[in-house]
Parts: structure tokens; C-alpha cells; sequence
């Protein structure tokens, strides 16, 4: 998946917690992308989220779904690293993810080779 020349990569955020807002505040330094949506396991953390920056809040799996989400960023617990970016993957997405990859090697080795 490429975005178009000229167009912007549309960014999904899944998890909302605390270490999102560095991102999110963040992300309006960096031309080439847009927030698009953000998703997290409480639907009242994403609709916050979503109110203070001005981005749709959205299910885990409508995000995933969601044309315009080119890339996930996956702020998650690391318990949940593996399930939420090999989903993503799966749905064609982009994925950037905060450290450990996943909580095992081999789940990590799942992900490369999905990838």
C-alpha cells in the first residue's frame, strides 16, 4: 500500500492512553501525514482523544477497516502489540509500533513474515 504522491498517510491510533498525547500533539510537525481516527479498548479514552485533537473515534476493528487509515500506530500495552499489529497488517495497513515488537520472539518472527 502506497499513499499518492502528494497525498498525506493517514494515521490510525489504537490506545489512547497517556503515551498517545506525545504523538498526537506531535504528529502537526510532520507535513506528510494526518490523523485520521483513534481507537482504544475504553470507547471513553478514544472519544477524549478524539475531542482534543479533532480525529473520528472509532472501534479496534472499524479503524482497521477504515480506507483512510493508511498506517497504525500501535500505542497499546506490549501484552497487546502482536494481536493489534498482525490485525493491522492483515488489513493491508502499515504499522508502527512502540517497543517490544511483541512479548516473544516467535510471535515477533509472526509479525515480520506477515509484514
Amino acid at each position: 500500500m502506497q499513499a499518492n504522491s502528494g497525498a498525506k498517510l493517514g494515521i490510525g491510533v489504537i490506545g489512547c492512553g497517556n503515551i498517545s498525547m506525545t504523538y498526537l500533539r506531535n504528529a502537526a510537525l510532520f507535513a506528510g501525514v494526518e490523523l485520521r481516527a483513534c481507537a482504544d479498548i475504553s470507547a471513553e479514552m478514544a472519544v477524549l482523544r478524539g475531542k482534543e485533537y479533532g480525529i473520528r473515534a472509532l472501534g479496534v476493528d472499524a479503524l482497521l477497516a477504515d480506507p483512510e487509515v493508511d498506517l497504525v500506530l500501535n500505542l497499546t500495552i506490549p501484552a497487546a502489540h502482536f494481536d493489534i499489529s498482525f490485525s493491522a497488517l492483515s488489513a493491508g495497513k502499515h504499522v508502527f509500533t512502540e517497543k517490544p515488537l511483541a512479548t516473544s520472539a516467535s510471535d515477533g518472527r509472526k509479525l515480520v513474515a506477515e509484514a
